[in-house]
C-alpha cells in the first residue's frame, strides 16, 4: 500500500509525498529463476527465428479493477491497464526526465512561473476525434473541481495551477511559485471532452466511461467484464507511436498469486505482474520458459532517526548507526537480492544522483559512540550515558514480513555494538499516524516518488520537520537552501549540482540511513521479445514499452 500524503511546499503550491508501508519493492536488469541476484541488462531471448507481428499477447494481473478511468485509479492493476489505454503530456523515463507524449515540445520563462506546451497535430482519439488543447482544459478543469471524487492530493495540486488555452494545439500553464519538477506532473492521463462534455465531476465514478473509456493510447477496449477479472482490448487503428506489434492484449485478473502462477506455468498467460520475489525465484512456481524482470523503482526503505530525541541528538550517533549497518549483507541475506544498497536520498537511476562513501565499519561505529559518550560500564552489553541505557524501540509495518525480517536484521546488527533494539510490528496506518505525530523513536518503512523528479523538499526541509512530512526533525539551514533553490530552477545542470551538494551534507549528518532501493518483479514467456528491464518510477511503467514487444516464432 502507498499512502499519499498532501503536504504544502514552500509559499503555497502543493505537492505529493507518497509513504510505502507494505510494498512489493524491487531494480533494473533481468533474470532467470536460478539466479540469486538480478543480472545486468536485457536478457530477452537470443533466437535466429523469426518475429511475428500481430497476434494476442496475454496478460496476468494479480488484483482488481473496477475503473478503466485512469483518474479514479486506485490499484496497480488499473494504472497498469490505463496505460495501454490513455496518455499524458508528457511521460518520465526511469532516470526522472520527462520525454514528449501527446505534448511535442514546451518552452519555461525565464521566472519559472508559466509552461507553454504546444500539443502533436496528429493525435487522433480512439473514436477518430482529434485531440487538442481543450481536452487538457477539460482534464484539468475536472480534476480542480472541488466535487471530484478521485485522488485528493491530486486534486489539490492541481487547483494551485492556472490553465490557459492559447489555441488548438497549445495550452499555458501558471504556477504561483516557481516550481522545477512541474514537468513530471504533466503525466497526467487525458480525457475527451467531446465524450465526457457535461458530466460532473462528482459523476465521473458512474459514468459509462468507467467500463468504455476512449483514449488515445496504444489500445482500446473490445470486450469487458469486471465480474470474470477479463478485459480485452485490440489496437487502436489511429496510434503509430510506434504501431503496436501485437492485434490484441487480453488481461486476465488474478485474486491471488497462487492461481496466476499456476496460469504461467501452464502457458495461459504471456506475462504475470505483482509476482512475489519468492515466487519469481523459484522455478518450480514460474515454470522453466520464465524470464523474470526486477526493474528498480523510484524510492527506498529507510531507517528514520527522530532527531528530537535524545538518543538520536548527537550526530556521531547517528553516523555510528550508519556505519553499524551492513546494507549489503541485508539486501543479500534477508532480501535474497530484492533491492539495491541504500546509497542516500535519491535513487541511483536519477539524473541527480550521487554516489557516497557509506561503508560498514563497526569498528568506527564503536569509536564514533565512545566519542559521544557511550560506554558499556557495567559489562551487560549494553552501551549507557549517565545512567542511560541505550535502548529504543524500532516501529515497523506488520502487513509486510520481509520489511519486519529486515527490521529483525537490522536490530541485530545494532545489537553488535552495544544498542539495544525491540523491533515493534504495528498496523500500516498507526505507523503513518505515529509518524506524521512525531510519537516514535526509531521506524523503519518506505518513500516512494509519485514523479521521479529528485525534489526533496517535503522529507528534509526544516519547514516540514513540525508539521509536515520531515518526520525524523532533522533541520540543516543549508540543506534547506539547497533544496529551495533546487526546486526553483530550471537549469538541470544547476540543479544537479544543488542536489550533489544535498547528497553529500545528508551522508554527513545522516538524518536517515537509506537501507535498499526497492526491485519491482514481474515474468514474461521467453516466447516474447523486445522486453527490457529499463528503471521505473511507478510498476505500472513497464507496460508503458508493451508496443514494442512482439512473439518470437520457434
Amino acid at each position: 500500500m502507498i499512502t499519499s500524503l498532501i503536504v504544502v511546499a514552500g509559499s503555497g503550491l502543493f505537492a505529493l509525498v507518497h509513504f510505502s508501508t507494505p510494498g512489493t519493492e524491487m531494480e533494473a536488469s533481468a533474470v532467470t529463476p536460478t539466479v540469486a541476484a538480478p543480472a545486468t541488462g536485457d536478457q530477452s531471448p537470443t533466437v535466429s527465428a523469426a518475429v511475428i507481428t500481430g497476434g494476442t499477447f496475454r496478460a496476468g494481473i494479480v488484483g482488481r479493477v473496477e475503473t478503466l478511468n485512469p483518474l479514479l485509479a486506485q490499484t496497480t492493476a488499473e494504472a497498469t491497464v490505463d496505460q495501454l489505454l490513455f496518455e499524458g503530456l508528457v511521460w518520465v523515463d526511469g532516470s526522472g526526465l520527462p520525454q514528449p507524449e501527446l505534448a511535442e515540445q514546451w518552452q519555461v520563462s525565464d521566472d519559472g512561473y508559466t509552461y507553454t506546451v504546444q500539443l502533436r497535430r496528429d493525435v487522433l482519439w480512439h473514436d477518430g476525434q482529434p485531440f487538442t488543447a481543450r481536452d487538457v482544459l477539460f482534464t484539468v478543469r475536472l480534476i480542480q473541481d472541488p466535487s471530484f471524487p478521485g485522488d485528493a492530493s491530486l486534486a489539490m495540486f492541481w487547483r494551485s495551477v492556472e490553465v490557459e488555452v492559447v489555441d488548438a494545439y497549445t495550452v499555458r500553464f501558471r504556477l504561483i511559485e516557481p516550481y522545477a519538477p512541474f514537468l513530471t506532473h504533466l503525466t497526467l492521463p487525458i480525457l475527451p471532452e467531446h465524450v465526457l462534455a457535461g458530466t460532473l465531476a462528482a459523476d465521473l465514478s458512474k459514468n459509462a466511461f468507467s467500463t468504455r473509456p476512449i483514449g488515445t493510447g496504444p489500445f482500446m477496449v473490445d470486450t469487458i467484464d469486471l465480474e470474470k477479472g477479463s478485459i480485452e482490448l485490440v489496437r487502436s487503428p489511429h496510434f503509430d507511436r510506434p504501431v503496436p506489434m501485437f492485434d490484441r492484449v487480453v488481461v486476465q485478473l488474478y485474486e491471488n498469486s497462487e492461481e496466476a502462477l499456476a496460469a504461467f506455468r501452464h502457458g495461459e498467460i504471456d506475462a504475470l505482474d505483482l509476482v512475489p520475489w519468492p515466487a519469481v525465484r523459484d522455478p518450480r512456481l514460474v515454470g522453466d520458459r520464465a524470464r523474470v524482470y526486477a526493474p528498480l523503482l523510484a524510492g527506498y526503505t529507510a531507517l528514520f532517526l527522530n532527531n528530537q530525541a535524545q538518543l538520536f541528538a548527537d550526530v556521531r550517533v547517528r553516523q555510528a548507526i550508519a556505519a553499524a549497518i551492513d546494507r549489503v549483507a541485508l539486501v543479500r541475506d534477508v532480501l535474497g537480492g530484492e533491492g539495491e544498497p541504500g546509497n542516500g536520498p535519491i535513487p541511483p537511476t536519477s539524473w541527480a544522483f550521487q554516489e557516497q562513501e557509506y561503508r560498514y565499519d563497526p569498528g568506527m561505529a564503536r569509536q564514533l559512540l565512545h566519542d559521544a559518550g557511550w560506554e558499556d560500564r557495567n559489562g551487560d552489553g549494553i552501551l549507557e550515558q549517565g545512567g542511560l541505557n541505550f535502548r529504543f524501540t524500532l516501529l515497523v509495518n506488520v502487513d509486510d514480513p520481509l520489511r519486519v525480517a529486515v527490521a529483525e536484521a537490522v536490530a541485530r546488527q545494532l545489537g553488535e555494538v552495544g544498542i539495544a533494539v525491540s523491533v515493534q510490528p504495528v498496523p500500516a496506518q498507526t505507523l503513518q499516524r505515529q509518524l506524521l505525530n512525531r510519537e516514535y523513536t526509531a521506524a523503519l518503512f518506505g518513500w516512494m516518488s509519485s514523479t521521479g523528479d529528485p525534489d526533496s523538499f517535503e522529507l528534509w526541509h526544516s519547514s516540514q520537520a513540525d508539521i509536515g512530512t520531515n518526520v525524523t526533525g532533522f533541520r540543516n539551514r543549508t540543506v534547506d537552501v539547497l533544496l529551495e533553490e533546487a526546486r526553483r530552477s530550471t537549469d538541470q545542470a544547476e540543479r544537479r549540482s544543488l542536489y550533489v551538494e544535498f547528497q553529500r551534507l545528508f551522508a554527513e549528518y545522516v538524518p536517515a540511513v537509506v537501507l535498499y532501493y526497492p526491485r519491482y518483479s514481474f515474468v514474461v514467456s521467453d516466447r516474447i521479445g523486445g522486453v527490457d528491464a529499463s528503471p521505473l518510477i511507478k510498476p505500472e511503467d513497464h507496460i508503458h514499452q508493451l508496443p514494442r514487444w512482439y512473439r518470437i516464432q520457434e
